[in-house]
């Protein structure tokens, strides 16, 4: 335990901080050659050392994701247009997310609606991420129900809010 914390205190993680106990938790999770590893993706990705730091530091959890997961999310971001790599350094919790089933089904609906012009500004990555499915749904996908049309009601199916039953009966009642 103490070799965790003299890693931890190395890696300027403050023992006041309120985020100590959780780098202690992220350092004690690995190895140092898993460690390793993560930075050198992190490196991979456009991170510098000093990236990494500041992550570290704001969010310790970010490292004890998978490697699979860091890529999978850092390229599903980075590949979007509207965050670079400063950005991910400063909302780094941004990485804990799903690709899967929080970020890219929220980028696409939002996607549609700026394509279509349907928002007057482009919403920052964190706030997609982070608001819950329900102000999600209310914000941006029932006002826009008709505009959004399978991507919609693909993104209500995978929150349970809307089973492939109700697509099933909704069908039958309006015949094409």
């Amino acid at each position: 335990m103490r070799d965790c914390m003299r890693r931890v205190d190395e890696l300027g993680l403050g023992r006041n901080s309120k985020m100590y106990i959780h780098g202690v938790r992220a350092v004690s999770s690995m190895t140092l050659e898993k460690w390793a590893s993560k930075v050198k993706l992190f490196e991979t990705l456009g991170f510098s050392e000093a990236d990494i730091l500041s992550m570290f530091r704001r969010t310790p959890q970010v490292l004890t994701v998978s490697e699979r997961k860091i890529l999978e999310v850092s390229k599903l971001l980075l590949s979007s247009g509207s965050v670079d790599v400063s950005y991910l350094v400063q909302h780094s919790e941004l990485l804990i997310y799903s690709a899967a089933f929080r970020i890219k089904p929220r980028l696409d609906i939002v996607n549609v609606l700026l394509s279509k012009n349907l928002l007057q500004k482009e919403p920052r990555p964190t706030t997609l991420c982070k608001i819950g499915n329900e102000k999600f749904i209310q914000t941006f996908v029932l006002p826009y129900a008709s505009e959004i049309g399978d991507v919609g009601k693909k993104f209500l199916v995978s929150t349970g809010i809307y089973s492939p039953r109700d697509q099933e009966l909704e069908e039958e009642n309006n015949p094409r």
